[in-house]
């Protein structure tokens, strides 16, 4: 079971991730120069870059699904996935609006469970979103 409002996060602010993990590269490769453990560092930087591969699958996979999505639902599901709290502050018929989208993006992403690690990264790199 995939964590729909995580996943919508990332979706919307993928490009942001992408730079922070373009910075982490950077850093890692200017610290490289500065010790002589580039072997360390040189691992670093693969495992990022390969985080990076796998993002982007992700994002590719979930991108399938949301731009057959309606403009209106996009819109629905942005606004959700950039709240800071939950719904319930929210108004029903607004509250009813993010549970329709929610669940028919759902129903449509159940092959994105397929890109397990690239679930397992977003949860890893949430906290840069």
């Amino acid at each position: 079971m995939i964590k729909s409002k995580r996943v919508l996060r990332f979706y919307f602010k993928a490009e942001e991730l992408n730079s922070v993990l373009d910075n982490l590269i950077l850093a890692a490769a200017c610290r490289s120069a500065e010790e002589y453990a580039g072997e360390e560092y040189a691992i670093k930087i693969l495992g990022l870059i390969s985080a990076k591969d796998e993002l982007a699958a992700l994002w590719q996979r979930l991108n399938g699904v949301i731009t057959n999505l309606s403009p209106a639902e996009q819109g629905i599901l942005k606004s959700y996935a950039l709240l800071r709290c939950g719904i319930r502050r929210l108004g029903a018929e607004k509250q009813r609006e993010i549970r329709r989208a929610v669940i028919k993006f759902s129903r449509h992403a159940r092959g994105v469970e397929r890109c397990a690690e690239g679930l397992r990264l977003v949860g890893e790199y949430y906290c840069f979103l």
